[in-house]
């Protein structure tokens, strides 16, 4: 707590200059199912209780991919699958597939002065996490695939990799570049909740 406060106290102060050259990083597990918690209505003498509409099911493994992303000045940047072929991260696997991406997207853009942030994964070192503001897009995507994709939603298990792989793609496309940008604004806010809870959890 005392180190998320200590970092709060100093990113309250960046100028916007700095909050829109900070480059966020992370990757997810991407995947179908419910996002938001969902209800499910039977009769008050529970008759339909076990109807297979009534029901929701729980899958011990499902099909998933592995997705990084990065969103910088209010857009978003690359979008990488980890492919299957690569197994399982770690640093030296971060550094072959990842970190090239990342070492061009930054050299393309080098009159912008970009800096990176990235989570404490263990494949790499990292700012500590509970700022990053990239965590939001991962919401709105889910979100997203619950709201527009059926087949993910409630049949989990019957999602091929390649269907989920584009359902992915499709969610990180539609991220509006204004959703990101009012990430950015909220900067000096979310700075300023941890402040007020001395490094404790927040609404953020």
């Amino acid at each position: 707590m005392h180190e998320r406060l200590v970092f709060a106290e100093w990113g309250v102060t960046w100028p916007r200059a700095r909050v829109q050259r900070t480059a966020f990083t992370d990757e997810v597990w991407a995947m179908g199912g419910a996002h938001t918690t969902s209800y499910v209505t039977v009769k008050v003498d529970g008759s339909d209780r076990l109807l297979p509409e009534c029901l929701r099911h729980k899958y011990s493994k499902v099909p998933a991919w592995m997705f990084y992303g990065i969103i910088v000045d209010g857009k978003k940047g690359p979008g990488i699958f980890w492919e299957k072929e690569w197994g399982t991260i770690t640093a030296a696997k971060y550094d072959e597939h990842i970190l090239p991406v990342v070492q061009r997207f930054f050299r393309e853009h080098i009159l912008e002065g970009y800096l990176m942030w990235q989570d404490n994964a263990p494949a790499h070192a990292a700012y500590e996490t509970h700022l990053n503001l990239i965590e939001h897009v991962w919401n709105y995507m889910k979100n997203w695939i619950q709201e527009h994709y059926w087949e993910a939603r409630y049949r989990v298990d019957q999602v091929p990799l390649d269907q989920l792989r584009q359902i992915v793609l499709s969610a990180w496309n539609a991220v509006p570049d204004e959703f990101i940008q009012r990430l950015y604004n909220s900067w000096w806010r979310r700075c300023q909740a941890v402040i007020n809870a001395q490094g404790g959890p927040t609404k953020y």
